[in-house]
């Protein structure tokens, strides 16, 4: 049986068909476009970098510096290298890698001088501080003095508000008597590229306007050791591009890892989220007397209730005291402020020591008023494993004077006051105790000739901390994960290796890309 089909609905079919064919397409777009704007925003990172930060620290020293060839040396000898030099220096060919010695042949009127590492550590921590009032997550480079990098996330939402925090960021700086300049982009490199080579603020709008401008860095302008940076430019490898289009494999075998590393880098491979640092605060204290003081024996018993819990803080931080700041404010109509420093022979967090400087310093005083308000700062800086240990040596306990004390603050506060820990089955560590009512003091039982057991003491809320390097990690990682029901968890936990003997344990949050201490190994 034959169906005829008239030409009208043959023409019906076909145009129908041709419809739903033409939409296809678009309907696949208009997928894509709305799984588009699903997908979250790209991460928009800012790049601050302070070129020659040291040399600039030297300049501020001695303004007179500013329009003669000035340099920044390793040591103050003649034969020590140069590490940062102006632009008048390098107009009469000076160079860093140079003996001070040559360079001086160059450039007469050349000037140098050393930078102290406290000195760049004490400047770091007030720029980084700076930086914080422009955005809570500031992360400062390892090896790089005067490079930061901040978070930027949220500025793409408000059309051209990045450009604006940029300026305003760059305009504090300037203000502040830095040169410097801010680069708002997408990778860490390739803000950090763009930060190098352009003055003042550049805002990359694509991720593909910021690789394509990072290509054309000179790599001359990174921060690289002199022999590599000399290797790669014998080959004619003079830009970031031209890195990049060479191999892999190749530029590991033949260069090294620092060569692979900035490699994977460039091609935007390797990926490193933000690791913010909060810069520690300064370990000062302060105390307003009731009555005018001018006893050298009470005035150092009010300094010694200050000291004992500033020197646990720089403890708990692995830092200890290498001088000590003492203001005393006096009673008289100019309200008079005597400023003391005191420098021990060694970096120490020995109390007795540091109190019997203090006494010494007091009983040499005159004052010609008493003393109404006590400042007490503490310079630090890196603790030594003996030093540590002296701080943290312990005698031994009294299990019945620590009974009848326990005692007393039940007498005093009632049952609930004295608790001990209990173990639970929860998942997360800082959930895996509850507190009980305790009645006696436990005895810790070591058998005979045994190591006791090392003890870990677990944080209630962990603190954020900076990301540890590879070489310092000592077991691990261990993965922990769940509470999807309520916020799901994801972490890597491993012990740290601190100050040579001390043991941190530490994790990396997956979710937020950030490390946090969830306790010490005692």
């Amino acid at each position: 049986m034959v169906r005829m089909v008239s030409l009208e609905s043959l023409r019906a079919a076909l145009k129908e068909r041709t419809t739903t064919e033409q939409t296809r397409p678009d309907r696949a777009r208009l997928e894509q476009v709305r799984r588009a704007r699903d997908l979250p925003a790209p991460t928009r990172l800012a790049c601050v970098d302070l070129p020659a930060w040291p040399l600039q620290l030297l300049v501020r020293r001695h303004p007179d510096w500013r329009e003669l060839p000035a340099a920044v040396v390793a040591e103050d000898s003649p034969q020590a290298p140069l590490l940062w030099v102006n632009t008048a220096a390098r107009r009469a060919g000076v160079q860093p890698g140079m003996r001070y010695a040559a360079a001086l042949s160059l450039a007469h009127e050349l000037r140098a001088g050393t930078v102290p590492g406290r000195v760049l550590e004490q400047a770091g921590r007030q720029l980084h501080r700076h930086l914080l009032r422009h955005s809570p997550r500031v992360e400062p480079a390892r090896h790089e003095p005067g490079v930061f990098w901040l978070d930027a996330r949220g500025l793409e939402r408000l059309p051209g508000s990045g450009a604006a925090w940029a300026e305003q960021l760059q305009r504090s700086l300037v203000a502040a008597g830095w040169v410097a300049s801010v680069a708002v982009g997408f990778t860490r490199f390739g803000s950090y590229g763009l930060a190098r080579t352009r003055r003042g603020v550049t805002v990359a709008g694509r991720k593909g306007d910021e690789l394509g401008a990072l290509r054309r860095v000179p790599l001359a302008r990174l921060h690289l050791l002199p022999d590599l940076r000399d290797q790669l430019d014998r080959l004619g490898v003079r830009t970031v591009g031209e890195l990049c289009d060479l191999p892999a494999a190749g530029v590991g075998a033949r260069f090294g890892p620092e060569a692979a590393e900035l490699h994977r880098l460039a091609r935007d491979v390797s990926f490193a989220p933000l690791q913010p640092v909060r810069p520690a605060e300064p370990a000062c204290a302060e105390e307003v007397l009731d009555e005018p003081e001018t006893d050298a024996w009470r005035l150092l018993f009010v300094i010694k209730r200050r000291l004992h819990p500033l020197l646990e803080q720089l403890a708990d931080r692995l830092r200890a005291v290498r001088g000590v700041g003492l203001e005393l404010v006096l009673a008289d109509r100019a309200s008079t402020c005597r400023r003391e420093t005191l420098q021990p022979a060694a970096p120490t967090l020995d109390p007795v020591l540091l109190l019997e400087l203090v006494r010494l310093r007091l009983e040499r005083l005159e004052l010609a008023a008493g003393v109404e308000l006590v400042r007490l700062r503490l310079d630090d800086a890196p603790a030594t494993p003996q030093a540590l240990d002296l701080f943290r040596r312990q005698r031994e306990r009294d299990p019945a004077a620590a009974a009848r004390a326990l005692a007393r603050v039940r007498a005093e506060l009632g049952d609930q006051a004295v608790v001990r820990a209990e173990l639970t089955g929860a998942q997360l560590p800082e959930a895996r105790t509850r507190w009980r009512p305790m009645t006696e003091v436990p005895v810790p039982r070591v058998p005979g000739g045994a190591t006791p057991t090392l003890v870990r003491r677990l944080a209630s809320c962990p603190r954020e901390v900076p990301a540890p390097r590879p070489e310092f990690l000592r077991g691990g990682p261990f993965r922990l994960s769940g509470g999807w029901w309520q916020g799901e968890v994801r972490r890597r936990y491993a012990f740290v290796e601190v100050a040579g003997r001390a043991l941190r344990w530490v994790f990396l949050d997956e979710r937020r890309g950030v490390w946090r201490e969830q306790g010490r190994v005692e």
